[in-house]
């Protein structure tokens, strides 16, 4: 047989290497490099094509091209003007990277050589087979045909096999040959440690193997790097390269890798080697523990794998380099430049002394005493300052303030050796609690870290706190304010309630409010209705808001302060708004639909992690929503670290994966229901009938959700949490002031949640079959606002024997979870009242 071969304007390449395998350059690929993305934002060709001339240097035979991506639309015509350039510029034949078949069939045309294509699968309804199919026969082109078959990817070596089958069999059809098919049989993360995968290496070989004895004229490839993702860099250079040593000796004909992160077999260190064999094979349970233990502890080997530069000036004052450390969020070293920094302010550098590179200073804190306190005023706070107003000025996202925090929280805890502890060297003191019946905390979370770091002694009373706790702490500690935070608006009547007590019993604190739910207005009203509280109440948008509140309250700005805020508030009016009585509104014109009915009716049914596919979950999360909302990416620089953020994301999922850190429970039912009365009144084989009162919205078409059921009807309920283990995690890593961890493990569980709600809520509306309708609405949106609902919800479904429970009024425990009911009417629809 003639070996098939691919091309470029300027070179033949043999399919077929000896030795094998043939590189394909993987850098020019926007869906797996940060650089190829930002590259193809900027519309920069000649970095494109400098990228594509480094990777052929470094021994790819060929190049993945790839230039998709969500922020532009125009792929087809980008990817016709980069291959252009590349066909002219560089000798290496291409691989055409699309989920297009108009982009590929497009570039295919534009190429004057025989491209790969990459690639064909038989997934779903195997369109993408059917589209370029036609374009290999006519053409005579090889592609990476993916193990992926209508059930799914191929993962035991039997279903690569069958699948590999079926593909050259879908093939034949068109006049296709083996000798056209470079057989990926796909290959998954060893990182994650989840049993299903445990023997993903093995079975890849295996695979393999089975392709290549079943169709030796067929040729096998790999996207290696897959093997190792969500592991450190270099564990991943490690694993990656043993990977491939033992992939070409079952078979393997080609591998998608950056040839420059493959280290050859023989000159990889023999642990080294034996902790990739181990993960590999593995041949023991602890296979995964032991290599990221070890490399952890062998850290960065090489500095090519080091995504952040160190900038220190070392010929800086030690004070300087602290200062640049938090800005910059350089944690490491700064304690010895903490140490350097209060010797030098007392002009003692003879106290310092080394350990192994631990510095310490050798001298009594009433020595020490007054440099750390230089060295607090005149380093470390203007570092937090700087980085409250970056923050402000939209220069720094959420999670950088919070890496910052753990530098500064570093940074005290080694200044605090040095200081003698007495009255005035906090700046301040402040009791802290999200109210009763609240038991959101990662806004007051935040409060209490930036504060913290800004040099007060926060009291945090935790969530859930009764107005009661919060007095007595306040007369324990004597603060110099108070900070009450509220997310929901049922909840944040909390507030007002402290601040009718603290008018009634003439107290003199200052009381600083925030939360999603609350507003100006709002803050306003309360401290305005029943007279003005002196004291000052101060509606507080975020923490730095609260911070600059706080800083004036105990400075010579206070009096200043407080006249400025009375006169507005005694100047301020709220808007009078209608109010309408909802007896006197019409009802809506919405008729009712024969119900669907599902075959179990008054009965709750149960899922747990073995039931939920979870790999579904993970593709319906709002990505919009994480990024923006729950992961703080706003502003300019927060578009600037969205391409990072999608990397970080894949590696939140492994580690979740890993760490087993979700215990996801779903519990669902559907019930008989009557539209009795204006109140859906729903049937509880297994107890009193609950009736919901939903209210009817004042806007034209007067919709209410009880509108959308007949006298006999059926409706159904959910509820999903992510488990509680995760809240004890968050918990533990902010008091081990692992901020950031907790901040984006937080955000994530709650995006988490909501695509469980998503799942779960698709999975009713096909046992209902329906094409239309099914919507869900949660509690505490605008269509059915009462979150006290909730109780009548856990007396159909019983979701605390899923993990659930509810406080007094109403919200889930664990916070990361949400309720709903699903309404199958067709002409359902979201409105507000």
């Amino acid at each position: 047989m003639t070996i098939p071969r691919v091309s470029s304007a300027l070179k033949a390449v043999e399919l077929k290497q000896i030795p094998a395998p043939l590189i394909i350059g993987e850098r020019i690929n926007t869906q797996g490099s940060r650089k190829a993305k930002q590259l193809v934002l900027n519309d920069d060709y000649d970095g494109l094509v400098d990228l594509a001339r480094v990777q052929v240097e470094d021994g790819a035979h060929c190049l993945d091209v790839c230039v998709a991506t969500t922020e532009r639309s125009d792929e087809l015509q980008f990817m016709l003007n980069l291959v252009k350039r590349l066909s002219l510029e560089i000798d290496a034949p291409l691989v055409i990277d699309s989920t297009d078949p108009d982009v590929i069939e497009a570039a295919v045309k534009q190429i004057p050589g025989r491209p790969i294509i990459n690639s064909i699968n038989l997934e779903g309804d195997g369109s993408r087979f059917e589209k370029l199919a036609p374009l290999m026969a006519k053409y005579g082109l090889p592609a990476i045909a993916l193990c992926i078959g209508p059930n799914g990817m191929a993962k035991t070596p039997r279903q690569k096999l069958e699948t590999a089958e079926l593909l050259f069999e879908t093939g034949k059809k068109y006049g296709l040959k083996i000798e056209q098919f470079i057989f990926d049989v796909l290959t998954f993360t060893l990182a994650t440690g989840e049993d299903e995968f445990l023997d993903a290496g093995k079975n890849t070989l295996e695979g393999i193997r089975l392709v290549k004895e079943k169709f030796p004229n067929s040729f096998t490839t790999l996207g290696l790097s897959n093997i190792s993702f969500g592991l450190a860099p270099y564990a991943r250079k490690i694993l990656n390269s043993v990977f491939l040593y033992h992939a070409v000796k079952t078979g393997l004909d080609t591998a998608i890798v950056n040839a420059k992160e493959i280290i050859p077999y023989g000159e990889i260190d023999e642990k080294e080697k034996k902790l990739a064999e181990d993960l590999i094979f593995n041949t023991h349970q602890n296979a995964l523990s032991d290599l990221i233990s070890y490399f952890e502890k062998a850290g960065q080997q090489d500095s090519g794998t080091s995504s952040k530069k160190e900038d220190v000036d070392h010929s800086w004052p030690p004070g300087k380099r602290a200062n640049f450390r938090i800005v910059n969020r350089l944690k490491d070293g700064i304690q010895n430049d903490v140490v350097s920094a209060i010797a030098d302010k007392i002009g003692k550098p003879d106290i310092i002394k080394s350990n192994d590179g631990v510095l310490t200073l050798d001298a009594a804190k009433e020595i020490t005493h007054d440099g750390a306190i230089k060295t607090l005023n005149e380093d470390l706070l203007p570092a937090m300052k700087e980085v409250g107003d970056k923050f402000g000025a939209g220069e720094l996202i959420l999670p950088f303030v919070l890496k910052s925090a753990e530098c500064m929280k570093a940074a005290v805890g080694e200044l605090e050796k040095y200081l003698v502890k007495e009255e005035g060297t906090s700046k301040g003191k402040l009791v802290l609690g999200t109210v009763y019946g609240d038991v959101h905390d990662i806004g007051k979370n935040l409060v209490k870290t930036i504060f913290q770091n800004n040099g007060y002694s926060v009291y945090d009373l935790g969530k859930q706190v009764p107005l009661q706790k919060f007095l007595e702490k306040i007369d324990e500690v004597n603060p110099d304010a108070i900070g009450l935070s509220a997310l929901l608006v049922s909840t944040s009547k909390q507030m007002q309630f402290f601040v009718e007590h603290a008018r009634k019993n003439n107290m003199t604190i200052p009381i600083l409010c925030g939360g999603a739910a609350i507003n100006s207005n709002y803050i306003n009203r309360i401290a305005k209705e029943g007279g003005i509280y002196e004291p000052g109440v101060f509606y507080c948008n975020t923490m730095f808001e609260g911070l600059k509140t706080m800083d004036a309250l105990i400075s010579d700005e206070k009096p200043k302060l407080l006249t400025q805020w009375k006169e507005k508030l005694e100047n301020w009016k709220e808007k009078s708004v209608a109010v309408i009585d909802p007896a006197t509104l019409p009802k809506s014109d919405i008729k009712p639909v024969t119900p669907p009915i599902p075959k179990i009716i008054g009965k709750p049914i149960r899922l747990k992690l073995d039931q939920i596919k979870m790999d579904e979950v993970w593709k319906m999360i709002d990505k919009k929503s994480l990024f923006k909302l729950s992961w703080g990416l706003r502003g300019k620089a927060g578009s600037a670290s969205e391409a990072d953020h999608e990397q970080l994301l894949t590696e939140w999922k492994i580690r979740i994966i890993r760490e087993k850190l979700f215990e996801p429970e779903i519990v669902y039912g559907y019930f008989r229901c009557h539209n009795k009365d204006g109140k859906l009144l729903v049937e509880n084989p297994s107890g009193d009938d609950v009736a919901f009162d939903f209210p009817r919205s004042t806007k034209p078409e007067h919709l209410c959700l009880t509108d959308y059921f007949g006298d006999d009807d059926i409706v159904a309920f959910q509820s999903v949490t992510v488990g509680n283990k995760v809240a004890d995690v968050i918990e533990n890593w902010n008091k081990e002031d692992k901020y950031t961890d907790a901040y984006y493990l937080h955000g994530l569980a709650v995006e988490v949640a909501e695509a469980l709600a998503q799942w779960i809520n698709e999975k009713i509306k096909s046992e209902l079959n329906l094409e239309k309708g099914g919507l869900r609405y949660s509690w505490g949106f605008p269509s059915c606002p009462d979150v006290a609902q909730h109780h009548l919800v856990w007396k159909l479904l019983e979701p605390e024997k899923s993990g659930m429970t509810l406080t007094e009024t109403g919200q889930i425990i664990p916070e990361q979870s949400t309720a709903a009911i699903v309404v199958h009417h067709p002409k359902a629809q979201y409105f507000v009242l």
